[in-house]
């Protein structure tokens, strides 16, 4: 097989759908050595994510789920944080705040404990617990001097929406009493990010100030388009590919029972005079995320409302690419992130 000529044209139908013809497809050019050689290792290794559609039953999808959380502890989180522990030195330290679990992180050299951030985990809504914290909290302890509180949510399979939310909500009132409300920043990787913008439209729906400033990193609240068939090319998987989508309709799954019109859980297709009550808002993905149109959505969504929303998308990178902290791009992220925080949470 070999590369057609570049600029050639392809076959469209009358309804517009091109048949793409085998190509090779080659790394980004705008990779940095770094993260090059990570994007060929990983695309040689099969994805840890189950096809969870697949299960029969719910007893089915529980295991799934139990062997999907053990693989993805023991395969990637546990390994990564050991690394981080001499990187990116911090304190940890579990509390309980209003009835929920959380584990607060600051700097050796002492936190700003004048604003804090509460971070939610990705995972899936179903998995990610504890570990998948550490992860994204330890790099903005570390790094911005954040005192950040990540939250243990519940999820599926265990719970359904909005638990999550709620849990969410019942942390941010805590932190209520310590801090105002615009000192207060929310954030979040894949379906911490999407439960970033659901918890903050529930927070506003209880009538709670809304907090400083908010991260959407690696996810969006909806809108399925491009990136379901580029992002999974790019990540050499067969297209369509809407993961981000999928967990709104996935069976056993968090959302299943929820309603597709609940703006809770769809904040962008909230009216736009709800739409412009969320706080400065930061989105961050990659040219080859499957998260990359959800963002574009909630993104426009947001500035069409008149919401203050930054909008950062890394060319050839891959789903919450910024999970692995020594990679230059990810070091772009992060200190685009703190940055972002800083000049808002005061």
């Amino acid at each position: 097989m070999t590369n057609l000529a570049p600029g050639g044209k392809l076959p469209v139908s009358s309804t517009g759908i091109v048949a793409v013809q085998p190509f090779f497809l080659p790394l980004s050019a705008a990779l940095s050595p770094a993260a090059a050689k990570a994007q060929a290792t990983a695309l040689q290794q099969a994805g840890m994510m189950p096809d969870l559609s697949s299960a029969k039953d719910e007893t089915q999808f529980r295991a799934m789920v139990d062997i999907f959380r053990h693989g993805l502890d023991e395969g990637f989180l546990k390994p990564m944080l050991a690394r981080m522990a001499a990187d990116f030195p911090v304190h940890m330290q579990g509390n309980v705040l209003n009835g929920v679990n959380v584990e607060e992180f600051t700097p050796l050299s002492g936190d700003d404990d004048k604003c804090v951030l509460i971070n939610l985990h990705g995972g899936a809504f179903i998995s990610g617990a504890v570990l998948g914290g550490r992860l994204e909290s330890i790099p903005l302890a570390h790094l911005g001097k954040f005192r950040v509180v990540s939250v243990d949510y519940r999820q599926a399979y265990e719970h359904r929406y909005p638990a999550a939310s709620e849990d969410v909500e019942a942390v941010y009132r805590a932190l209520l009493t310590r801090y105002p409300a615009e000192r207060i920043g929310i954030y979040g990787g894949s379906a911490g990010g999407a439960l970033t913008a659901q918890a903050t439209a529930w927070i506003l729906n209880k009538g709670l100030p809304a907090p400083g400033a908010i991260g959407v990193l690696g996810a969006g609240t909806g809108g399925t388009g491009d990136s379901a068939y580029f992002s999974a090319i790019g990540t050499g998987r067969q297209p369509p590919m809407d993961l981000m989508g999928n967990l709104h309709t996935m069976k056993y799954g968090y959302f299943d029972g929820s309603s597709p019109d609940d703006i809770l859980a769809h904040p962008h297709r909230a009216p736009p005079e709800f739409r412009a009550k969320f706080p400065p808002a930061l989105l961050i993905t990659g040219t080859r995320a499957f998260d990359m149109s959800p963002a574009l959505a909630l993104h426009r969504a947001l500035s069409q409302a008149g919401v203050e929303a930054e909008l950062h998308v890394f060319d050839g990178m891959g789903h919450c690419f910024y999970n692995d902290p020594w990679l230059p791009e990810s070091a772009d992220a992060n200190a685009t992130i703190i940055r972002f925080f800083r000049k808002h949470l005061k």
